[in-house]
């Protein structure tokens, strides 16, 4: 995206990042490090059947032509998404915009015949009054829609295509990806497909949830434009989704009613209609829990000198609800420890480390989507010594003898799983979507201090979307990797880009940070980071 046109907050990271890196690296004739391109986003056709997936990774191409039929296996490319010569128009929700970047992905046609794009963002993307961007509001029969954030902490986080072909089909497609080089060229990112769409009614019961969820989701904008947009799918068929869809939109939120809950009480509803609250308060297995995100922000709640995660001290009280009322944890590491040794779970979060950032394929410059500030203040760091540091599980879990073909490429997809009580033998669900560690995303009480337990009331900041992936009854879902080719009869196998059960950080491991300074520690490409004075 042109300089201009790059929000305050994004212009700021840029600037934040420009100043961090000092080269020791060679510079070949081409400008890059040793003649070679470290990020090279030519499409490469790769294709995989052996194992089934309700979601995908996306493809990487930061490897050499000989790694990447592997690595890529069961992967989709951004040409796969918008690249079709009979995309009739397509609806783009996200964060981050590289127009010119998303443009050349789109089939000749699409511009020949000036067909529809609508961005919805949550800051402005054109501008006519900038060359660039005037000329391809000329070129293109494209428009955009700010969405209302009522907060300075908010965001339009959601990562969502809506796409209609000229056949009459629609498909959604919600992934963790912004239409950036970086994020499809140099991240770990995952989607969700719901195929082809055609109109048609609805009679089951995931798939009419999911319709009226989505619809709801759609009208919480309040936009003409996308209101449209939801009136539209009202007559398409989802007959053969089979997912849940988890939400957040602004807006303040009652677990008690009976309206629609976004934020942590829609994935609380979707727990309750799959039957997945556990309790397990006479321990008749031990359970693991998860959380693999890119960011984790500010803790929801404090008190005194005791932190509040919303990991740990709202979301795993909340799935251990079964036969019980849901309370929030009070701040503090007794508070959790005491609930895990009650219902007998061990709560892991995966999370990059410093070296693992600086090994990666894109070196420290991977680190600009990872965030995460344990350093700022005293509140930063008794969150993480309290709620953050006793969870830490590495991203490379993988043992020497397998490989997910993601080991060296960092996360920017957000995951959220919990097992059946054996060792992540299978999985018993599994969240996939763009919902960080963060309470602006999941939601919370208003203000920082811990008033009471009562999780009724909670308010949300920002726009997020996934999917709820659970086995079909009488099934199996299980984790799968690169090397694994087998089929087993009643097993949904789910691809991973980490190895489950996550390997645990070491003594000397410290998660990564853009806040803090790795001295003359030299990343892949040959680039220390610092902090400017």
């Amino acid at each position: 995206m042109p300089e201009k046109r790059k929000s305050e907050a994004f212009r700021a990271a840029s600037n934040h990042w420009a100043k961090r890196f000092k080269s020791q690296a060679k510079q070949g004739p081409d400008g890059t490090q040793d003649g070679k391109n470290s990020q090279d986003s030519t499409p490469v056709s790769t294709s995989s059947t052996k194992i089934p997936s309700p979601i995908k990774l996306l493809y990487n191409p930061s490897y050499s032509e000989d790694e990447l039929s592997a690595v890529n296996a069961d992967t989709v490319r951004i040409r796969d998404l918008i690249g079709a010569a009979d995309l009739k128009e397509t609806y783009q929700f996200n964060f981050n915009v590289d127009l010119t970047f998303f443009l050349s992905f789109l089939h000749p046609d699409f511009k020949k015949e000036k067909r529809k794009i609508l961005f919805i963002t949550g800051s402005k993307l054109l501008d006519r009054d900038y060359e660039e961007t005037y000329a391809i509001e000329k070129d293109y029969n494209i428009s955009e829609v700010q969405a209302k954030l009522p907060s300075r902490f908010g965001t339009h986080h959601t990562k969502m295509m809506i796409n209609f072909s000229k056949d009459q089909s629609a498909e959604i497609i919600i992934m963790s990806c912004n239409l950036t080089k970086l994020d499809f060229g140099g991240l770990t990112q995952m989607i969700w497909r719901s195929g082809k769409l055609f109109y048609g009614d609805t009679t089951s019961s995931k798939g009419s949830q999911f319709k009226s969820d989505l619809l709801a989701y759609l009208h919480s904008y309040s936009k003409p434009q996308i209101d449209i947009l939801a009136m539209t799918l009202q007559s398409y068929s989802f007959q053969g989704i089979d997912v849940d869809l988890i939400a957040s939109s602004p807006g303040s939120y009652n677990t008690n009613d009976e309206e629609k809950h976004f934020g942590y009480g829609s994935l609380l509803d979707a727990c309750k209609r799959n039957n997945l609250l556990v309790d397990n308060r006479d321990k008749s297995c031990h359970y693991n829990i998860l959380a693999q995100t890119s960011a984790i922000s500010y803790p929801f709640a404090t008190e005194k000198w005791s932190t509040a995660g919303v990991f740990t001290h709202l979301l795993c009280p909340m799935l251990f609800s079964k036969n019980s009322e849901f309370h929030l944890l009070a701040p503090g590491k007794q508070s959790l420890r005491q609930h895990q040794a009650e219902h007998n779970y061990t709560p892991s979060i995966v999370f990059p480390t410093v070296g693992e950032v600086a090994s990666s394929n894109m070196g420290f410059a991977s680190g600009q989507a990872i965030h995460f500030d344990y350093s700022r203040s005293f509140v930063h760091r008794n969150y993480y010594e309290q709620a953050i540091k006793p969870y830490l599980k590495k991203w490379n879990s993988t043992p020497t003898n397998s490989s997910t073909g993601r080991e060296h490429v960092m996360p920017h997809v957000k995951l959220y799983m919990c097992d059946n009580g054996d060792n992540w033998e299978s999985i018993r669900w599994c969240y996939m979507g763009s919902h960080n560690l963060s309470k602006q995303a999941w939601g919370s009480r208003k203000g920082n201090k811990f008033v009471n337990d009562d999780p009724s009331r909670y308010e949300v900041n920002s726009y997020e979307l996934g999917v709820l992936l659970t086995p079909k009854p009488g099934t199996q879902m299980k984790p799968s990797y690169l090397s694994d080719s087998g089929s087993e009869y009643g097993v949904t196998y789910l691809r991973m880009p980490f190895a489950l059960p996550p390997a645990a950080y070491s003594k000397d491991d410290i998660p990564w940070s853009g806040h803090v300074s790795y001295g003359e520690l030299m990343d892949s490409k040959g680039y220390t980071y610092n902090l400017s004075h």
